[in-house]
């Protein structure tokens, strides 16, 4: 199975929060619920830079760690995203549907075949230039998150082929482990 980390595609549009602080909501997801207590966080859609085209898409980019999807994604894909996680409302100034998903988390990083690097002086993941899995601890997960602070989401190849297969737009997709 391959496992792919999500970026957005070039001329797509991005969202941004209103308020800053609500961007450790995103970076704190660890796969345990938030619906019942779930207020919708308020964003925005932009441009990556004022030259770029305001091209619209079914993933407005957040970051890899917080996968942002209007409507069409998730009525694309529900089935998959509600077996491996849960799907938030997020606000919108412009009246348009974006949710979240807050991915489970799995602890599946082979930390002795991945490249990273720690913060000085602790155990503590700051970059993971490579990833390797333990294979047994993904099978048939389609999306899921490591429990370190701020890592990507990532999806299965079956969940890649969902995506072309719906006609979906804005979101590319990098190749990070092969198992």
């Amino acid at each position: 199975m391959n496992y792919f980390e999500p970026l957005v595609r070039e001329g797509y549009e991005w969202v941004n929060c209103l308020n800053q602080a609500d961007y450790e909501v995103f970076a704190g997801f660890d796969g345990s619920p938030h619906e019942t207590a779930w207020k919708p966080i308020p964003v925005r859609r932009i441009r990556a830079d004022a030259r770029q085209a305001f091209k619209p898409s079914d993933f407005p980019w957040l970051g890899s760690g917080a996968l942002v999807m209007r409507r069409s994604a998730v009525d694309a894909l529900r089935d998959i995203l509600d077996r491996n996680g849960e799907i938030l409302p997020l606000s919108t100034d412009d009246g348009v549907d974006l949710f979240v998903l807050n991915a489970r988390v799995i602890d599946a990083l082979d930390e002795a075949s991945s490249s990273l690097t720690k913060f000085p002086g602790t155990n503590r993941i700051m970059r993971l230039k490579s990833v390797a899995f333990v294979a047994s601890a993904i099978e048939g997960v389609d999306l899921f998150r490591l429990p370190h602070r701020g890592t990507p989401t990532y999806v299965s190849e079956r969940f890649v082929e969902r995506i072309k297969a719906a006609g979906l737009h804005g979101i590319v997709f990098n190749l990070r482990w092969s198992g």
